[in-house]
């Protein structure tokens, strides 16, 4: 199967960017571990989904279902929810936003399949990948958004962004949330160790073993749910690999067997729970300082800078003041400084002949692009946008630094997540574990994944 790659694209975005800033911190789509690891991308696995008190229209509203996923312990929620509050209030008695609480998103993503495959699709809803904006676009139950992004509104976003978000010159979804995805290094930990943090991956090898040899476990990995931080490794190996084009090779090239054998690596540094690990535990362990190394999403650095991360250095430093962060590793001196960025969370609106529940819904997409509710929205999550915003505002000084770093990364890519075709991403968890435990070789894995793409 082939991708087309987006690194020219994204590379676009982002020196736009520069000058309009765009900010983020929860999840998008996914968990928190990243992906949802917030994005692990976690989502609050262990609730269950709940119905929000903005949930009650008064008669003669016209009312907009959303079932969200920004909301519990997300790191968007707070801010979010306030927007969601705000748009009711002003425009109470004309329209209201019912949310309905995701606290799952596999569980969501699996609500929605269901939902729209057997009957209409939700007023309003988010989803993760261009593979999915595809997947429900074809079905024939969502809003053409086209004529409404290329008018006032989309004044609010970055160069590029909305002709990215196209299919087959249609708009069917508005990019919201963007990844900027940094790989995270204690350095309070490397310094204690002696060890340097690495440029290539002959560096990181070397330094894990003096992490390892002091005591120290270097890496965080794991293979539940979406396996969110061995994806995003993945990805980067497969950039210091593949190259900027690595999406446009087969499955089956050598650069994915290689980039699988540098996955498989990092496990002899890992936790022994790796092996069924989800985000909550890939977290946990890097929130009190027993890994040194983690990578994810800058929306998970407003819970790093929080209560729950409760590392303390020797000098009683906290984790987020020892943090240390880089772009991608270089192999055999290619293809190094590589920088994963990508839209990860789009909004798609469900069809309707309601000329008044059409305006409604345009009026809340409105709402929640607006520059300045959006940059409040960054500050508190940590999260990067779509949206044009003033970069020098952001008050999450490691979340500015990720987004400088992709300034200077030598290409950009998105994760391979974003970009596998639903059948490779929901595959990859499972052959990953096998690869690691020795089931399956680098190639076979190689060419499970080709299986599923065909």
């Amino acid at each position: 199967m082939k991708k087309k790659v987006l690194s020219l694209v994204m590379t676009a975005v982002l020196a736009t960017s520069m000058l309009a800033g765009c900010g983020s911190s929860g999840n998008a789509g996914a968990t928190s571990a990243g992906n949802t690891s917030d994005k692990t991308e976690t989502k609050t696995e262990t609730k269950t989904e709940t119905t929000t008190a903005t949930d009650t229209a008064s008669a003669g509203e016209v009312d907009i279902t959303f079932p969200c996923i920004w909301v519990g312990e997300d790191s968007k929620a707070a801010v979010f929810g306030k927007m969601v509050e705000g748009f009711n209030t002003e425009n109470a008695g004309k329209y209201h936003v019912t949310i309905q609480d995701q606290v799952d998103y596999d569980a969501y993503q699996d609500q929605l399949r269901t939902q729209i495959s057997t009957g209409a699709a939700p007023d309003i809803f988010t989803v993760k990948t261009q593979a999915d904006v595809q997947y429900y676009a074809s079905s024939g139950k969502c809003m053409d958004l086209t004529a409404f992004l290329a008018g006032d509104i989309s004044g609010n976003f970055m160069t590029g962004a909305i002709e990215n978000a196209k299919k087959d010159g249609v708009n069917y979804a508005m990019p919201y949330e963007m990844a900027y995805i940094p790989v995270m290094y204690n350095q309070t930990l490397f310094d204690g160790a002696g060890a340097a943090v690495p440029t290539s991956f002959e560096d990181l090898w070397t330094a894990c073993e003096t992490l390892k040899s002091g005591g120290d476990t270097p890496m965080c990995q794991m293979t539940a749910n979406n396996a969110w931080t061995s994806m995003l490794w993945y990805s980067y190996a497969l950039a210091a690999c593949g190259g900027a084009d690595v999406y446009s090779k087969d499955y089956t090239d050598q650069a994915y067997v290689d980039a699988a054998n540098l996955v498989k690596k990092m496990y002899d540094y890992t936790n022994s729970d790796a092996v069924g690990a989800d985000a909550s535990v890939v977290n946990g362990h890097f929130f009190t300082g027993d890994d040194a190394v983690y990578t994810n999403g800058t929306w998970i650095l407003g819970r790093i800078n929080s209560d729950e991360a409760t590392y303390a250095g020797p000098n009683g430093e906290t984790l987020y003041d020892s943090l240390t962060l880089g772009g991608g590793l270089s192999n055999g001196g290619k293809n190094g400084n590589a920088f994963i960025s990508y839209c990860q969370a789009y909004i798609m609106c469900g069809a309707t002949d309601d000329a008044n529940k059409q305006a409604g819904i345009e009026a809340f997409l409105t709402y929640i692009t607006d520059k300045d509710r959006v940059l409040e929205l960054a500050n508190s999550s940590g999260s990067l946008f779509a949206i044009s915003i003033d970069a020098s505002k952001l008050s999450n000084v490691k979340a500015a630094e990720a987004f400088a770093i992709a300034q200077k990364a030598s290409f950009i890519i998105p994760s391979f997540e974003s970009q596998a075709a639903t059948e490779v991403a929901n595959a990859f968890p499972s052959l990953l574990e096998s690869l690691v435990l020795g089931d399956i070789s680098a190639e076979e894995f190689a060419q499970g994944l080709a299986d599923k793409a065909k």
